[in-house]
């Protein structure tokens, strides 16, 4: 990717699709891995109904958005699709509870990719944007996820949400996620509030990020750059998506 970069065969816009093509080859390969680690270890988690569990990785930002760069960190969400986090594992040299299964399942996953070697690493990692932020968990069900998306969610992760898609994992979760993701971004909003949180969202940001000076503008964060093009974006998205249901495919 470099080199086509590098000679010109390959427009910027298509560098960034391929470096984001190969972040998920590699979250993909990474989970696999993860996956193969612990159903050794410790079998693997049952839904209530007998069928087996699943895990999904969700990506935001630029991973999301398919504008990854050549040191982008991922922005990751993990979901489940198990219904008996009480219970324990099958079919394994030993059995843990679901609930732990799946935290250390994440933890693999985060390993594989962002573990320093000697060669480097992969990514870093960001979580931050999972449901409560730091203070949640690693992994959310994807009921739960909805549930918050629907109920408790702030506006700025609904813009967030604009650009998120499932990357990695169980099909069927996939699939449901990205259901109940255009059912939430779908869903009418106050347009004077939603201008208000968004403004007020970008204001703050600004405040704390903006590098501008009198001999200097910050393209990035100043005034009239990037990041206040891309929430004008995010909220004509959120504003018009109720009647242009199109805006968030």
């Amino acid at each position: 990717i470099a080199a086509a970069d590098l000679s010109y065969a390959l427009p910027l816009v298509q560098v960034s699709d391929r470096l984001t093509w190969l972040a998920e080859s590699l979250v993909d390969a990474a989970l696999t891995r993860a996956w193969d680690e612990m159903r050794a270890l410790y079998g693997e988690p049952l839904r209530g109904d007998g069928e087996r569990a699943g895990f999904a990785v969700i990506a935001y930002g630029k991973f999301g958005g398919i504008e990854l760069g050549y040191g982008s960190d991922l922005d990751l969400v993990f979901l489940h699709d198990c219904d008996a986090l009480d219970a324990d594992t099958v079919g394994g040299a030993r059995t843990i509870n679901n609930g732990v299964y799946y935290a250390r399942l994440a933890q693999r996953l985060i390993n594989w990719l962002a573990t320093q070697t000697p060669a480097g690493r992969a990514y870093e990692i960001d979580m931050e944007l999972r449901p409560n932020g730091k203070s949640g968990m690693l992994v959310t069900s994807l009921a739960s996820f909805l549930g918050y998306q629907r109920e408790s969610a702030w506006t700025w992760e609904h813009q967030a949400l604009t650009r998120a898609r499932a990357v990695a994992g169980k099909v069927q979760i996939r699939d449901a996620f990205e259901i109940g993701r255009r059912e939430i971004l779908t869903q009418p909003r106050d347009a004077r509030k939603l201008r208000h949180d968004i403004a007020d969202m970008r204001s703050k940001m600004r405040n704390e990020l903006d590098r501008s000076s009198d001999a200097h503008w910050d393209i990035k964060q100043g005034k009239g750059g990037l990041i206040d093009i891309e929430f004008i974006t995010q909220y004509l998205v959120l504003r018009d998506a109720p009647r242009m249901p199109a805006l968030v495919t």
